[in-house]
This record gives structure tokens, C-alpha cells and sequence, in this order.
């Protein structure tokens, strides 16, 4: 333990004294932030005796938002009067090593940590606020008043630099706080105070900052506060007291204070503040010196301004005239949910996406990738959506403006009160702030299920999307019905002891109450649907015995149809396919296949489309990082294989050739992103990772069925939406058609011999010339603006239902059923940020998929089906028809 004499003294104005309880005489004194692990804590006795710590535990919570834990116990500590401990990260400089005596793994901070010191169990003294996430990144604190406090506030700490160890293990009796704010010039004179309209003036930036990101001089500022900002953005809002009647300039600013304001500070003050200009990461605020601002009234709250988007302004153009004000969003505005409540990753926090007008769509859905519509669209999106948040961090499982969230259910075990893509949100106040690259309302209200408006058209009077939640698909039930469903890890071998997959993973289920809900939502749905065919993605790869997940599902699914008529079985590849003699594949999940045997029946057995794999020798390839060059290891990617089964359906001749694919994932890695240094970022062409690895699988594809004979189906999760390379390759790509070149991917090896040794497929890669003539039957009925997934605010396609020209003849309808992309993944079964919220056993958020659902009719019509009809009426007698499922 380290003392010494007194550094400094408490001023006496304070009027603030230690208690004679040696409780009042411990307290956390010093917290150090530092690069790396330069972690450290120090705990003071300001008594004037000695003090056993006797009962005393440090504790922490991680992000400030679980359960006090990390528990460190003190008791065998007796601390000397005006002394100090220091309790450090073991990886720390040794520069803090030097004055610490004690090393810890519990002081491990990163500007989000908690900590309390309880004394017999009680909470006695703390540094940090929960639920905030960088209330002490890159800073470090000294104790300015003596006094323990179970809240933080950050006027009784003195605010350092990362990294300032400065008097860490040396007693201070505490520093001295600069003296209050008055709201005059140095003479003492009243000041002249700068309008916000004139701060904010009617561009991007302040007019007031001639270089740089901040003014060379003061401004004294007068405003009403609108809002407190206490954790996304520590401060408060002002909004100006003088209108200047310009809808080009906004009349109000966020004062950036470091940390959460003083209390007084609420809406309706007036405060005083001295502050220079600040562009802050694209944000115009007010950034004054510690506590440079006073409250010198109280008013009502100001008025509120509803949002308009005017005609020829981008969303972002009124949010930027917005900026820092208070406004409701009205019908006016005219948001929509474009991503729903979930967690975000780049903030770190629960939170939704609004658009303007319409749901955003993924480019690559609606364009071929790098077009110059895409590329339009890309950025058109960028300008057209806003972040509803909340401030202090939305615990999980909550909606802080939306509380009535999954709290009720209907009387079909339903919840009551959700939220659905495509809705419209009315009534929501808040502030336009600028943070982590996005514009944000952060709400100051809350709203109820009333202003959650679901009846949403465009235009021309058509509905969008499903807003409404169905309890069944619109779509008629002809002679067949076939769907395809990603069931998002549907695994057994965890929850219910069932057998293992070959990889031992469990990306499923953790425990048997999750895959209760899990399964009851899958079945909610499959029932709903009431398909002759299903088609499966995400279902563990444990076998096809009585102990494997397909079969699992198959005997639930059974047990929901009393008339065996109903009943199901699944498909079984030949033992010579099966990977160790059991498997489809050597990945955790595979494609699956079920059938009604009372409407089809098995042509032969089902079969295996390999699909290339991506091997490199170890230091055979190179990528050049400015002049330097790095050798790659041993590189070994695998896609899931596809699955092929012949059936023949009642009136038909010629067979139905259904195959089932899962393609490889937008989020892997691939020899091409890491040429390319891509590995952490989208890829330029939007169409993410391993695209080309997918154009190897599609032509694979098209490859393998050009000899098959009769209706062919593709179906499932291809990871590509409607107009990326592997499905332009598969259906009409030609390089007149598109004006893209289409290659597939380099050090491709595609089956074995006989030895189990990769066979060579395509070293360097070859370049796609023709499509295989595929038509993407979502795209033929309903033009290309469907979705069944949704991705950071953006909509599409990855599911897909590709048909021969046979069986495209034959084909009535085809619905994306949006029980699932359209839902707050909150329902989903995984406890996820999800905390303690309610779960329900029906069909929403059964998956992060939509399931596809396709009926055919194969009655003696051919000479008046559905696309004889497109011919005579063109595509608009489509639209008319199937308008409440697109």
C-alpha cells in the first residue's frame, strides 16, 4: 500500500463532509482506462484510522447490464488511514505494475464495465452506469468529492485522459472542482447569445467552423431543453427560443457534455450554455468546457414539430434540417419499418430501421450486381432510412417506446402487440441525432399497438407486402402444393439426446424449452401450409434413423394429422452417397425432403448433386499488402450438397424432378475475399462473400440436370438474391442481356475418386457465357420486387423457386408466406436479446426465413394456364391477381 501527505484540498465551498461511520471512509477513488490491458482500480480510506475491509467485495457487470458478478473479496485488507489499494490487470504497463498491490482479472474494462463495492452485502460505493456503453471508454477518473454514492455522477469525478495514471497509488484528499458556471462575459456583462438557426445554418456543416471540425471562439447559446441524453449520446438537446421561420435551417442542437447531464437539467429548462461548434462525426453540436452551462428558468416543453419530407428531398435532406430538434413522426412522414426491432451490431443495442415511403430492397434483388441501377439504388438507400432509438441501452427482450411489445396474447396464443415490416409508425416523438454513421430518433415517448399502422398502400392504392399477420397462405390449393423452408438449425442431438452430426456442432436448440418452441412454431406452420412436398434447409445432419432430426420432425409433423392420407415420409439418399455411411454431406446441416405418398410417389431412389469444394496447397497462393508478401496456409472450404428426388404425380406422364439446395453462405470467406483483402468488409459488387464459389455450385447445378427428362424444381436457400450471378447463371444470364461478366470460382476440386482424393474441377475459375434457362417462377408472377429475407434493412430474395418450361407451364401461384423475414426476431426460439420475453407456440418467427410455397395444377388446361394468360393480358393481369401475397 502506498501514502503520502495531502495533494490537494477539498474546497470548502463544497459544504460536503465525511461521515464519522467508517463505512462514509471507503470509497473507489481512481479508475485508469488505458490502451490494451493498462486496466487499474484504487480504493481509498479517507479516515483518519485505520479501516479493516472487513465485508467488503468488489463487484462488476459486464456492458453494465447483467447480474453483479466477478465477485473479489476484500475482507483481508486492513487499509491505513489516508491510504490507498490498487487492484490492477495482470497484462498491464509495468509502469502501473509499479504501484499496485494487487492483480486482478475482475479489472478488465473497456469503458462499459460497472463496478460496485458492496459492504455486507449492501451496495456502497460505484463508478460506471448501467446499460451505457461507452460511458467510460478512452477515459480515466479521479474522485473529486469524497463521499461514497451508489449512482454515478459524474460531478463528483474528475474527468482524464486514457491512459492518465497521474497520482494512482499516492492518497488524494480530492480535486479541487472548477468553479460554477455564470452566464456573463468576463467583464461580467450579459452576454449577446448566438441563435441555433444561425449555428446550424441551411447546409451540412456550421457556417460558424471556417477549418477543421471546431470553432476557434465561445458562442453563448440560449435554448429550451427538449431531451436528456444520458447514454447513447451524453448531453441534452436544445431547441432555439427565436424561429427564424426557415424550414432550411434547424432550431435545434445537442450540447455535448461527456456525461450524462445534471438532473436539473429536464425538458422545459432554459439553459444558458458557452460552447464552441463542433462537427462531430457528421454531427453539428455545442461542445463546451466541464459544466459550462446553467438553468435559468423553467418553461412548458416546446412544441414539437411533426417530420415532413418535402417533395424532391431525400429523407436524409429533412433529417439534416432536423438535426438536433424535436419532432412526431405523423402519416405525414410517412415511415415505415424497414428493419425490425433487433440487435444491432454496429451500435451494439437493440433498435429498428425506419424507411421512407417503402421497405428498402437488397440492389441485387431488384439490379444486376454493379448496374448502374444498383448502384443508384444502393446509395438512394442510404438516404432513405432512419434509427429508432432509445437512449439508455433497450435491456433485452424490451422495447423501451413500444412496451406493450409481446406482453398480451390473443386468443389463438399469438401476441397481440408486435411489430411487422412494411408498417407505418405514427405518433413516436423523439430527436434527430447523428451517431455510428446513421441518423437516429431517439424517443422521448411511447407509442401503442394503435400507432403501428398496418393498412399500408402505395401509390396506386396496392397493398404493400403482407403487412397484416395471415394465419394460413393466401395461396388456392390446386392439384400439388410444394414449399421451401429454411427452419433456421432445426437440431436434436442437444435438446433431445438425439444422434450427433459428423461435426459435433450444435447450432440449434440449447436446451429441451427451447426446441419445444422451436418445433411447435416449425409445425404451426407446416400444418398451415399443408404441403405435398417439403422442402428443407437447416435440418441437423444426424442420420436418417429413428434417433436423426428429419425423422424427429417427420413423426411430429404426423402426429398433427389424424387422416394417415395426410401423413408424411422423408427421403433417404443411397447408403454409397452417404458421407461415413450416414450422412448427407460432412457439414453440420443438410437439405431434407418430405412427401405425401397419398398424392406422389418415389421414382427411383433419391440421388446427391456434389457441389465443388475450394482446396489450396499450402503456400501455393499469394496476395501483395503494399510490397509485402503473405503466404496463405492450407485452405479448405466445403458448400452443403443438394439433394435430387424423382416423383411421379397422378396425371402426369413425365416425372418431378424436386431438387433441394442450400448454397454457400454471404458471411464465409473464400479465397477470393482474402486476395482481396475483403475479408471483413461487403464486397464491392454488393453480392457478398464467396460469390463465385456459388456460381461454381449453380453451374454445377445446371450442369448435373441438363440430361433429366420431365418438370424439374430447384428449390431453397440459394444465398444469392434475385438478380446476383448464381441465379442469373442458372436462369437467363447472357452477357448482351446484362452487360456483367459471370465467373466462377479459382482452385475448385468437385467429387473424389476412388481413394477419397478432391477431383479437379476448375483451377482458375471459367467464365459463365449462357444461362441453364431456369425461370425464377417469383420473378415471372410477381415481378422481381419479393422478399423472404431480410438483411440490415434491406429486402429480397434468397429462397428461390426455379422451374423447367414444363413445369413453369403447370404452375398457378407462388407466395413468399411472410411469417418469418417480416417479424421481430426477438419471437424467434433462441434466448438470444431476448432475455425473459414471452415466446409463442404459433407459426411467426418460426425461422429468419419466409417459406416458399408453390401450387401447380396438372389438369388438361395447358391451353388456358396462367402464363397462356400473360400472353393475352401482359403481366398486369399477374399483378391484379396475386397482389396480396407479393
Amino acid at each position: 500500500m502506498k501514502t503520502t501527505q495531502l495533494k490537494t484540498s477539498l474546497a470548502m465551498a463544497i459544504g460536503l463532509a465525511l461521515s464519522g461511520n467508517a463505512y462514509a471512509e471507503i470509497i473507489i477513488s481512481q479508475y485508469v482506462e488505458g490502451a490494451s490491458y493498462n486496466k487499474s482500480l484504487e480504493i481509498s480510506n479517507t479516515g483518519d484510522n485505520p479501516v479493516s475491509l472487513s465485508g467488503y467485495v468488489l463487484k462488476s457487470k459486464y456492458n453494465g447490464l447483467d447480474e453483479w458478478k466477478n465477485d473479489l473479496d476484500l475482507s483481508a485488507i486492513t487499509l491505513n488511514a489516508k491510504s490507498v489499494y490498487v487492484i490492477s490487470n495482470s497484462r498491464a504497463s509495468d509502469e502501473i505494475k509499479a504501484v499496485t498491490d494487487r492483480i486482478e482479472s475482475i479489472v478488465n474494462h473497456n469503458g462499459d464495465e460497472t463496478y460496485m463495492l458492496f459492504k455486507d452485502s449492501a451496495e456502497h460505493d460505484r463508478i460506471g452506469i448501467d446499460g451505457d456503453v461507452d460511458w467510460g471508454k478512452d477515459k480515466s477518473f479521479v474522485r473529486a468529492i469524497q463521499t461514497p454514492s451508489t449512482t454515478f455522477d459524474a460531478n463528483m469525478w474528475l474527468e482524464k485522459p486514457k491512459d492518465n495514471i497521474d497520482g494512482l497509488g499516492l492518497y488524494q484528499e480530492g480535486v479541487t472542482p472548477p468553479p460554477p458556471f455564470a452566464c456573463e462575459t468576463d467583464s461580467g456583462n450579459t452576454p449577446t447569445f448566438t441563435e441555433i438557426n444561425q449555428i446550424q445554418g441551411t447546409g451540412d456543416k456550421s457556417p460558424l467552423i471556417t477549418s477543421g471540425f471546431i470553432s476557434d471562439d465561445d458562442y453563448f447559446v440560449q435554448g429550451i431543453v427538449t431531451a436528456r441524453g444520458e447514454s447513447l449520446l451524453k448531453g441534452f438537446y436544445l431547441q432555439g427560443l427565436n424561429d427564424d421561420h426557415d424550414s432550411n435551417s434547424s432550431e435545434g442542437i445537442f450540447v455535448s457534455t461527456g456525461s450524462a447531464p445534471s438532473q436539473e437539467i429536464q425538458p422545459g429548462a432554459i439553459v444558458c450554455v458557452k460552447a464552441k461548434v463542433q462537427e462531430y462525426y457528421s454531427q453539428t453540436q455545442l461542445k463546451p468546457d466541464t459544466n459550462n452551462y446553467l438553468v435559468q428558468r423553467t418553461e412548458s416543453p416546446a412544441q414539437v414539430n411533426e417530420l415532413i419530407i418535402n417533395n424532391g428531398e431525400t429523407l436524409a435532406d429533412a433529417l439534416e434540417r432536423h438535426e438536433g430538434m424535436q419532432v412526431k413522426l405523423t402519416s405525414h412522414s410517412d415511415l415505415r419499418i424497414t428493419r425490425n426491432f433487433s440487435f444491432d451490431y454496429g451500435s451494439k443495442r437493440n433498435n429498428m430501421v425506419l424507411s421512407h415511403g417503402d421497405p428498402l430492397f437488397k440492389p441485387t434483388q431488384l439490379f444486376a450486381a454493379e448496374s448502374p441501377e444498383a448502384i443508384a439504388l444502393a446509395e438512394d438507400n442510404a438516404k432513405r432510412q432512419i434509427t429508432i432509438e432509445s437512449d439508455n441501452k433497450a435491456a433485452n427482450g424490451k422495447v423501451p417506446y413500444f412496451p406493450d411489445f409481446a406482453n398480451d396474447a390473443d386468443q389463438d396464443g399469438s401476441a397481440d402487440s408486435y411489430l411487422r415490416l412494411g408498417a407505418r409508425i405514427e405518433g413516436l416523438e423523439g430527436v434527430i441525432a447523428y451517431s455510428y454513421g446513421q441518423y437516429r430518433l431517439v424517443a422521448t415517448n411511447t407509442i401503442t399497438q394503435e400507432n403501428i399502422i398496418t393498412k399500408a398502400f402505395n401509390a396506386n392504392g396496392d397493398t404493400l407486402f403482407n403487412v397484416e399477420r395471415t394465419d394460413e397462405p393466401s395461396i388456392d390449393d390446386d392439384d400439388l402444393t410444394i414449399t421451401s423452408f429454411n427452419v433456421l438449425n432445426y437440431f436434436t442431438s442437444v435438446a433431445t439426446g438425439g444422434d450427433a452430426n459428423p461435426t459435433g456442432q450444435n447450432r440449434g436448440a440449447e436446451n429441451a424449452d427451447d426446441f419445444a418452441i422451436q418445433q411447435a412454431k416449425i409445425l404451426s406452420a407446416l400444418v398451415a401450409i399443408d404441403a405435398d412436398i417439403i422442402g428443407l434447409m437447416e435440418v441437423e445432419n444426424n442420420g436418417f434413423g429413428e434417433n436423426s432430426a428429419i425423422s424427429d420432425l417427420t413423426t411430429a409433423l404426423n402426429s398433427k394429422f389424424e387422416d394417415e392420407d395426410d401423413h408424411y415420409k422423408y427421403v433417404e439418399i443411397k447408403k454409397k452417397d452417404k458421407y461415413q455411411g450416414e450422412y448427407l454431406g460432412s457439414d453440420a446441416i443438410m437439405v431434407a425432403l418430405l412427401y405425401r405418398p397419398s398424392e406422389v410417389k418415389l421414382k427411383g431412389k433419391a440421388r446427391v448433386i456434389k457441389t465443388p469444394e475450394q482446396h489450396v496447397a499450402e503456400n501455393t497462393v499469394t496476395r501483395d499488402n503494399n510490397g509485402t508478401i503473405e503466404f496463405n496456409p492450407a485452405y479448405n472450404k466445403y458448400q452443403r450438397h443438394s439433394l435430387v428426388q424423382e416423383f411421379m404425380v397422378k396425371e402426369a406422364k413425365e416425372p418431378l424432378t424436386v431438387v433441394v439446395n442450400h448454397l454457400k453462405s454471404k458471411g464465409s470467406e473464400c479465397i477470393e475475399q482474402w486476395q482481396n483483402f475483403e475479408e471483413d468488409s461487403d464486397p464491392a459488387d454488393l453480392q457478398g462473400n464467396c460469390n463465385r464459389f456459388r456460381v461454381s455450385a449453380a453451374k454445377a447445378l445446371g450442369d448435373d440436370l441438363e440430361t433429366v427428362k420431365g418438370d424439374i424444381l430447384i428449390l431453397g436457400d440459394m444465398n444469392a438474391y434475385g438478380m446476383e450471378d448464381p441465379l442469373l447463371t442458372l436462369t437467363d444470364y447472357s452477357k448482351e442481356k446484362y452487360d456483367r461478366d459471370i465467373f466462377t470460382a479459382a482452385y475448385t476440386t468437385l467429387g473424389t475418386d476412388k481413394e477419397g482424393n478432391p477431383l479437379p474441377y476448375e483451377e482458375t475459375g471459367s467464365q459463365i457465357t449462357q444461362g441453364y434457362g431456369y425461370i425464377n417462377l417469383n420473378t415471372h408472377l410477381h415481378g422481381t420486387d419479393t422478399f423472404s429475407y431480410t438483411y440490415s434493412g434491406e429486402l429480397g430474395n434468397l429462397d428461390h423457386a426455379l422451374a423447367n418450361e414444363s413445369l413453369a407451364d403447370r404452375v398457378t401461384e407462388i407466395e413468399d408466406w411472410h411469417i418469418n423475414a417480416a417479424e421481430s426476431n426477438l419471437f424467434e426460439y433462441s434466448s438470444k436479446y431476448t432475455g425473459d420475453m414471452v415466446k409463442y407456440n404459433d407459426m411467426y418467427s418460426a425461422s429468419d426465413h419466409d417459406p416458399i410455397v408453390i401450387s401447380l395444377e396438372y389438369k388438361k388446361a395447358a391451353s388456358f394456364n396462367l402464363f397462356a394468360l400473360v400472353s393475352l393480358f401482359g403481366f398486369g393481369f399477374l399483378r391484379r391477381r396475386t397482389a396480396k401475397k407479393s
